[in-house]
């Protein structure tokens, strides 16, 4: 799996260069992959890899909105680095754009107006590189 690869090898280039910032935030990530792929019993492919990155990263940003009504401000800049590092590995996401042109397609052609199943349709056209719920909000948009 190449994502997992690539965050192996910048893990090691961190120990070798001091980074132990950014090492950290990787190891995390890392560990969270393999808790993964220990659970599939397989390999762990570059698909499921992204659900997984996009999981972490909604998982800072809710911890981020907490940290920032708590008032810890020391620990919303050490979130705000995790976040900014999870987003460098993800691949870049479908514009708003292209997604509205898909649902509005995928709408019209559809039979049953049901948000649930129209919904998958258009996450399975669309695949990892969108963002749900932006396409839930266009979607929504259109019912």
């Amino acid at each position: 799996m190449k994502i997992l690869d690539d965050i192996s090898s910048q893990i090691v280039e961190d120990y070798k260069s001091g980074n132990s910032e950014r090492r950290i935030i990787l190891q995390t990530i890392k560990a969270a992959l393999l808790v993964k792929q220990k659970d599939q019993k397989g390999v762990l492919s570059d698909e499921d890899a992204i659900k997984i990155l996009r999981l972490e990263l909604k998982q800072r940003e809710e911890a981020k909105n907490q940290y920032n009504s708590a008032g810890r401000d020391d620990l919303v800049e050490k979130i705000e680095k995790e976040i900014a590092q999870i987003k460098k590995m993800l691949p870049e996401e479908i514009s708003s754009e292209q997604i509205e042109k898909i649902v509005k397609g995928t709408v019209e052609s559809a039979q049953e107006k049901n948000f649930g199943p129209l919904m998958g349709e258009i996450m399975s056209k669309l695949g990892p590189n969108a963002d749900g719920k932006t396409v839930a909000q266009i979607l929504k948009k259109y019912l």
